[in-house]
């Protein structure tokens, strides 16, 4: 184990025997880490800043009873990997409040409509693009999707939400909502 994984354990040990300077130590640390990987995923700012003092606020009491076996840096990074999945299955009622939205246009609208979706979908990136098509069109699920791209399913799920993101954007821009 890495020293700075040996400082962070002991760091741990201090805290959960009541030193709470220890934890303040831990959190001047690892906030700018959690805080940038929300950002480097797209999170707007203080979005981002919520997400990761809320991890933090969880963190104070998740640490009194952390196992001292592994590095505390893979399990932050687990936890804000685990809080972004909860935010983009958050958002997902926003993407079909969208597909809402859309679904009830006009006939007349229709043909405007699907030169818009074209429209947008072509400025998706390809491999995102072919992600987008094999889920919507194919009915194919994530772990269909990586195999068939042969992909990390990981990737896969970010591809699919950024490019639902993109997608949406596009769209409510074409349609100025």
């Amino acid at each position: 184990m890495k020293i700075d994984d040996q400082n962070d354990l002991e760091l741990i040990r201090r805290y959960q025997k009541g030193e709470e300077r220890a934890f303040a130590e831990l959190f001047s640390k690892y906030y700018p880490l959690a805080y940038k990987i929300f950002i480097m995923k797209g999170i707007p700012r203080t979005e981002a800043e919520d997400l990761t003092a809320e991890i933090f606020i969880k963190l104070i009491e998740a640490l009194k009873s952390y196992r001292l076996e592994k590095p505390f840096e893979h399990y932050l990074r687990r936890v804000v990997r685990n809080r972004l999945f909860d935010y983009y299955r958050s958002k997902k009622i926003e993407w079909l409040s969208l597909e809402l939205h859309l679904s009830v246009r006009s006939q007349s609208e229709d043909r405007d409509f699907q030169e818009i979706v074209a429209h947008c979908l072509q400025r998706i990136k390809s491999l995102i693009r072919r992600a987008i098509l094999l889920s919507w069109l194919e009915g194919y699920k994530r772990r269909q999707i990586a195999e068939l791209l042969q992909l990390p399913i990981g990737t896969v799920h970010s591809n699919l939400e950024r490019g639902k993101r993109d997608f949406r954007e596009c769209v409510q821009r074409e349609l100025g909502d």
